[in-house]
């Protein structure tokens, strides 16, 4: 069954069950921007199992795609190890429970996707009898013997419990493995799903989600409990199709990895070096398509440091296999033929996603060079300060920034004489896989605390009414409930960090990208400082602080007070926002959407799709209109009406958001928008915005950063004191600050252009010369030569340029540089398959005491002994010449 009958053969199982078809979310959720990327099928759903949004159906089938940090080292080196990957999933929110989600899991297993039956196994956690009865018992699926009962919480074994952190919702879960027989190599032993012999292959994974786990490790039954099933579609076609374990001859991977052999020259299976390079090139590249598409760009922070690490890896591998840059960029564009079908972004986002690859892939060529280069000065360091590593952070940069393997840092440091910080590069990467493990993980605080309130909203009624439209003051609220640590309670003492619920409130909880009120509560006994304000659940406003005084009771009568300063701040903010979005519209076109934004007192930032950078003059005409806005000084009017209403009028609002029946409609100014946000009364309130900042933050995404009120007016003062400061440095007015950097320029472009005119000259000099002394062998040229004082990057410049010159043959330099001999190697393209500059490198760096390396047209090497420089160069001539002659020696 190929992979497209699987996803619709699974879509439409689960519709005849009464599941609303969802579509994937992308990699980046936006209901949760502090989850690294989605890494599970039910990770988009978190809002609906937790209470916050209100799930379209309690019944939901999704094929959601993810992405995981924590495997990308250990792609390529078996055969199904992924970074990218789909997740089938079936989903009940409050609704059925373990007998129809075992029995339909069997169903849709046995007679649509035809697995025998008898080929079945299942597991379960050691004591959920409930579910060992359903399959031996209730349905009589399976006969008891042929059900494994595994794991034990207390015992540390936590085998078929699900839990993705040490806190919140949790629960057994049941396991489906095709029975594959006994292995052949393998010798007879009592087996079962718990070892790895590759008789067993999971298939279809059950989650019952009935406990939140406290810190203390007690289960505390749920109310309403959850069903998550899961099933990888990778995996299922490695089974269905028959090619177990190897996930790369699927047809998910054939078109990518023909790509690549037909790109390569290379045959997937034919060599076990070629396959590991072919496999994370394939892989790489499809993972790279797809967080490009869902707008990520490479960058050194966050998750767009992990597209550049994927691609560089993928690049390194590329080259391994003799591949130029564009190689990943090629075989992207098969992956968006295979995969948008299924995933229609990828064909929208095509352009983005093959200039993104390729021009990256050029990027790390010319990186390799400074890796290198780096390499080369810790090692300089290393010998000044007589020690003897080179220290784990230089070889952990080297790893994870320049993507050097960790063996090639080790064979260079030793050509040396120098050993590697070993204990210092594993302790930086395992804190590296650490983050890693730990952006991947569920935020269960969150998860557990919408359920917590949840609960507490269907049981006993609680909710609480937001009166901060109006009033930053509510002197007659009453504490309706206090938690501390997820546990309610009757009162917090003094120090304590406590969740209050008034009845009425002004403190306006985090959304629509402002952040939540801080404040005070103060009743007869006690006083909070109020950190943060949150949505907990539909209806349900939470005040997170600090009791600094007294006991706080539940039932007390409360005077609650929000930060008046900051929420004016916010408020100038988020309208600012809102004048700021209509104007980009306005002068940029309707291309224009918001992608996010943040609002807090400091300032704002609004995030928006766009294709290009904004010209100085665009950035100036829509500071200048919005501040036009704010001049003309209208009132800021919010009203709420129904949905269609709100659409039919023009309003802006967000095209992957869900709204209610009834929403808020705020005008202001050129700007309607649906909002629920906290506002100016009229435009002028704002003051004044300035633009301090506008950037990329992906392909096609571009973010502007700006002030308004107090903050912009601080700004416009600080800049003043800096163009004083320099008009003091330059010792000319403000107004010839300008013209005076403008001079300073030319006169360093001047000084700059000479040094490398001076340069170039001496180098094309040299060259020029060397090419004159070649040695003619065989229809080719030879050039080996000592030049004197330079180090390995001088050289390394010099040989490419006399090879470039050459037309056919090989360059050999050699020089030394504070006692140091180092040699670079060239070779032509039409020679480099037979004549490997890296080996030959290599060789002759043993002579003086050290190691070389590199590609086969170009490598470099140095070693201890300088005394045996002229020996080196003449065994580099001879090594040529037999190459030339087939071994027989000069004539």
């Amino acid at each position: 069954m190929d992979s497209a009958s699987i996803r619709e053969a699974f879509f439409a199982f689960f519709e005849e069950k009464d599941h609303a078809r969802l579509p994937s979310a992308p990699l980046v959720l936006r209901d949760d921007p502090s989850v690294f990327f989605t890494s599970a099928g039910m990770q988009p759903l978190v809002p609906y199992f937790t209470g916050r949004k209100q799930p379209p159906k309690k019944r939901l089938v999704s094929i959601q795609k993810c992405f995981r940090t924590t495997d990308i080292d250990e792609v390529g080196f078996d055969s199904w190890h992924n970074t990218f990957f789909e997740m089938l999933g079936n989903f009940s929110i409050g609704d059925y429970w373990k007998k129809e989600a075992i029995g339909w899991g069997w169903e849709l297993l046995v007679e649509r996707f035809g697995f025998a039956a008898d080929s079945l196994v299942a597991t379960i956690y050691f004591d959920d009898d409930e579910a060992f009865d359903i399959w031996t018992r209730e349905l009589a699926l399976l006969p008891p013997e042929r059900v494994w009962r595994l794991g034990n919480l207390a015992a540390g074994d936590e085998t078929n419990f699900w839990s993705p952190g040490p806190t919140g919702l949790c629960g057994p879960c049941s396991e489906v493995f095709v029975d594959r027989g006994p292995q052949a190599g393998v010798p007879p032993h009592d087996c079962s799903p718990a070892e790895n012999c590759g008789r067993y292959i999971e298939i279809w994974n059950f989650v019952f989600q009935q406990y939140d786990r406290r810190e203390d490790g007690s289960l505390l039954p749920l109310a309403k409990r959850n069903i998550d099933t899961g099933a990888g579609l990778e995996r299922l076609s490695q089974v269905l199709q028959g090619v177990i374990p190897d996930t790369f001859r699927t047809d998910l991977f054939v078109p990518i990895v023909g790509r690549v052999e037909t790109l390569s020259g290379a045959k997937y299976g034919a060599d076990a070096t070629a396959d590991i390079s072919i496999r994370v090139v394939a892989e790489h590249t499809r993972a790279a398509t797809f967080l490009i598409g869902d707008g990520i760009a490479p960058s050194n922070e966050w998750r767009g440091y992990v597209l550049r690490r994927l691609i560089r890896r993928g690049a390194l591998h590329a080259r391994k296999l003799g591949l130029r840059p564009g190689a990943m960029a090629a075989t992207a564009a098969d992956v968006i033929k295979a995969m948008a079908p299924h995933h229609p972004e990828l064909r929208k986002a095509r352009e983005r996603v093959l200039e993104t690859i390729g021009s990256e892939e050029e990027k790390f060529d010319r990186t390799l060079t400074t890796g290198l280069d780096l390499l080369n000065g810790a090692v300089a360091r290393a010998k000044e300060q007589e020690r003897e590593q080179i220290d784990g952070p230089t070889a952990f940069r080297l790893y994870d920034t320049y993507g050097f393997p960790i063996e090639m840092t080790r064979e260079i440091a030793a050509a040396a004489g120098l050993a590697i910080d070993e204990r210092g590069f594993k302790h930086l990467l395992e804190e590296q896989r650490e983050r890693s493990r730990s952006t991947a993980r569920f935020n269960q605080d969150a998860m557990r605390f919408g359920q917590f309130y949840s609960e507490l909203r269907d049981r006993e009624g609680l909710r609480s009414t937001f009166i901060g439209y109006d009033a930053l003051l509510a002197e007659d609220a009453r504490i309706l409930s206090l938690a501390l640590g997820g546990q309610r309670v009757g009162a917090a003492q003094e120090g304590s960090e406590v969740e209050i619920v008034l009845d009425r409130t002004p403190f306006y909880a985090e959304g629509g990208g402002q952040v939540g009120d801080r404040g005070d509560i103060t009743t007869p006994e006690a006083r909070v400082l109020v950190a943060d304000t949150q949505t907990a659940a539909t209806g349900v406003i939470v005040m997170v602080g600090t009791v600094v005084d007294g006991t706080l009771r539940t039932g007390a009568a409360a005077t609650a007070r929000v930060d008046e300063q900051a929420r004016r701040d916010t408020m100038r903010n988020h309208t600012g926002t809102h004048l700021l979005h209509a104007v980009l519209r306005h002068v940029l076109g309707d291309e224009v959407r918001q992608a996010g934004s943040l609002v807090h007192p400091p300032g704002l930032r609004f995030d928006f799709s766009f294709a290009r950078a904004l010209t100085p003059a665009e950035i100036r005409r829509v500071e200048d209109d919005v501040n036009e806005a704010i001049l003309q000084n209208v009132s800021v009017q919010a009203r709420v009406v129904p949905l269609q209403e709100a659409l039919a009028s023009g309003a802006l609002h967000l095209f992957d958001e869900k709204y209610g029946d009834e929403v808020r409609v705020v005008d202001a100014g050129p700007s309607r928008e649906l909002c629920g946000g906290t506002h100016c009364h009229c435009t002028g309130d704002i003051g004044l915005l300035l633009i301090t900042k506008e950037s990329s933050i992906g392909a096609g995404l571009r973010r502007i950063e700006a002030l308004t009120g107090e903050g912009a007016l601080r700004e416009v003062r600080a800049l003043r004191e800096r163009a004083e400061r320099i008009s003091h440095r330059l010792r000319v007015s403000e107004e010839r600050i300008a013209d005076a950097v403008e001079q300073l320029a030319e006169q360093r472009d001047r000084l700059d252009r000479e040094l490398g005119t001076a340069r170039r000259a001496g180098m094309d000099s040299s060259a020029t010369s060397l090419v004159a002394s070649a040695e003619a062998l065989d229809g080719h040229r030879l050039v080996v030569a000592n030049v004197g004082d330079a180090d390995a990057g001088q050289l390394r410049e010099l040989s490419d340029r006399v090879r470039d010159q050459l037309g056919s043959g090989v360059v050999v330099l050699g020089g030394v540089r504070d006692e140091k001999p180092a040699f670079a190697v060239a070779v032509t393209r039409d020679l480099a398959p037979g004549v490997d500059a890296a080996k030959i490198a290599k060789q002759v760096s043993s002579i003086v005491g050290g190691s070389g390396g590199g590609q086969p047209h170009s490598a470099t090497g140095g070693g201890k002994d300088a005394t045996r420089l002229a020996e080196a160069l003449e065994a580099a001539r001879r090594i040529v010449r037999e190459h030339f002659d087939g071994g027989r020696g000069a004539s």
